[in-house]
């Protein structure tokens, strides 16, 4: 068991504008749905606890589902900023399909680092562009369609590449992933909950994670002494 160290992800929506065969959110069985402001604003607090105490200063504002979507997400991208000062890297990885050249500009004052994930290349294009100008452009990439991990075991997409031992930060680095609905989980992985371990309403103080099902198909090293993993071989899932 390993304390809570990094309050790493914010899943603000599990909503998403697409439905990608290489990705979990399609068959994801909890509920897609926005995340509240109550529980947005705990989080937040939570977050900063951490970075206090001298954990990582980065926060990431996407989880299973399209951060875009919300609502509320320019507005809760300054609250983000204000609450966790001008030195945390704020990350948010896109689509790039709602991302116009006013909402570019809108969250360019708040100095986000935004990746765009070419799932629709063709559309993602004017995005792209108007992040470039905005100046908050981190980097584009067609990784999750042509070199994505398997979700844990949980996807099967054919000429996918499962990659050997990487390090996992999540479980001995004291990760956790805030899920829509305010519950805490594991790992970003988690698409049916099956590692929640609390709420964002309880005690971060008083919760531990540890390696869960996902950890036992999952092609990164959980590094936790004792705890087997199979081996995996670089090969093509059908």
């Amino acid at each position: 068991m390993y304390p809570i160290r990094h309050l790493h992800q914010i899943e603000i929506t599990s909503r998403c504008n697409l439905r990608c065969k290489y990705c979990v959110h399609p068959h994801m069985v909890r509920p897609k749905q926005d995340m509240s402001e109550a529980h947005y604003m705990r989080a937040l607090a939570w977050a900063k606890i951490y970075m206090d105490q001298g954990g990582p200063r980065e926060l990431n504002l996407a989880g299973i589902g399209e951060s875009t979507m919300h609502p509320d997400f320019v507005r809760w991208l300054f609250l983000a900023r204000e609450t966790l000062g001008p030195d945390v890297n704020l990350v948010l990885a896109t689509n790039g399909l709602l991302v116009t050249e006013e909402m570019a500009r809108e969250i360019a004052p708040a100095r986000p680092t935004v990746y765009v994930s070419l799932h629709r290349p063709e559309r993602a294009g004017p995005a792209v562009a108007a992040l470039e100008r905005a100046g908050v452009l981190a980097g584009v990439s067609n990784d999750p369609s042509v070199s994505a991990t398997d979700w844990a075991g949980q996807v099967k997409f054919a000429g996918r590449m499962v990659r050997v031992g990487r390090p996992c930060p999540w479980v001995t680095g004291g990760w956790v992933f805030v899920l829509a609905d305010g519950r805490l989980t594991k790992c970003c992985f988690d698409g049916t909950g099956v590692g929640v371990i609390g709420t964002i309403e309880d005690d971060l103080t008083e919760l531990q994670t540890a390696p869960y099902s996902l950890c036992t198909t999952c092609d990164q090293n959980v590094g936790v002494p004792g705890f087997s993993q199979p081996r995996l071989e670089s090969t093509n899932v059908v």
